[in-house]
């Protein structure tokens, strides 16, 4: 990764000093796996994120962060982290949203000072789901078997070549249910609303722009030029700011290996 400096509204601006606004992409699948994959069109890990937001915290320079956000979510622990992250940061931070802010991508920007989306923009998807396959059918069709030598009553919950029993299932949905808890929780308190009224909301349902900002899920209806403004103005910021931030590249490697990388169980948002 390496920094870098752009124009805005057709002025170029230098990588030197000046007052700046941090831009952040959070584009693709939310999670822990830093490897890009080729059908989700990439990943965004906790550590990319927050290596740019101290970096950002720590420059002088910066006034003000925008997250410029197009991403269905991920991890339930990988959004959290960042969610948790951003709330630390004393400079402005606003979310710009392109086309998609759902699920963790929405848990994450809720915790900024504005969210800025544009009227089709795909906003909210407040939600906890996990997908656990069951491949036990195939595996006969196959002539595959498989022998599991355990210790502990749980080790193996969650194989693909057997049904879960009633009681595994129970244990998840009591996992489930907690994290959905502290989803709604959190995007109560991070945007000043009843729990109550996120509970209602909390259907798992992606709303237009115009329809998140009539209940009060994000801040105003504008594009990425908009935000760029909200947040100079929050930033104090004098004159046309600098944009500064962090370029992220994937090798071939990184998009062929990430294909392959998955998780069996994962909680997702």
């Amino acid at each position: 990764m390496g920094l870098l400096g752009r124009s805005f509204n057709g002025i170029s601006y230098s990588y030197g000093g000046g007052e700046s606004i941090y831009e952040i992409r959070l584009e693709g699948v939310i999670s822990a796996e830093k490897y890009s994959n080729i059908l989700s069109g990439g990943t965004v890990t906790p550590e990319e994120i927050m290596s740019q937001l101290d970096e950002a915290e720590d420059n002088p320079d910066v006034k003000a962060i925008l997250i410029r956000v197009n991403s269905p979510g991920g991890s339930a622990a990988a959004s959290q982290e960042i969610f948790e992250e951003i709330k630390k940061i004393e400079k402005p931070v606003v979310v710009s949203v392109s086309e998609t802010c759902a699920s963790g991508a929405y848990y994450i920007s809720s915790a900024a000072d504005k969210i800025i989306a544009n009227r089709s923009s795909s906003v909210g998807s407040i939600g906890v789901i996990m997908q656990i396959p069951n491949y036990e059918d195939l595996y006969e069709k196959l002539g595959l078997k498989y022998t599991t030598i355990k210790q502990g009553k749980y080790k193996d919950v969650g194989s693909p070549d057997r049904p879960m029993t009633g009681e595994e299932i129970d244990l998840f949905e009591a996992q489930l249910n907690e994290i959905y808890r502290q989803f709604i929780s959190d995007v109560a308190e991070a945007r000043g609303m009843d729990v109550s009224e996120v509970e209602e909301l909390a259907t798992g349902w992606v709303f237009l722009g115009t329809e998140a900002l009539e209940l009060g899920l994000i801040d105003g209806i504008g594009n990425y030029k908009d935000a760029i403004k909200i947040a100079a103005e929050l930033g104090k910021i004098e004159g046309e700011p600098v944009i500064i931030g962090k370029q992220v590249s994937y090798s071939l490697m990184d998009l062929i290996f990430g294909y392959f990388v998955s998780s069996t169980i994962e909680r997702i948002f």
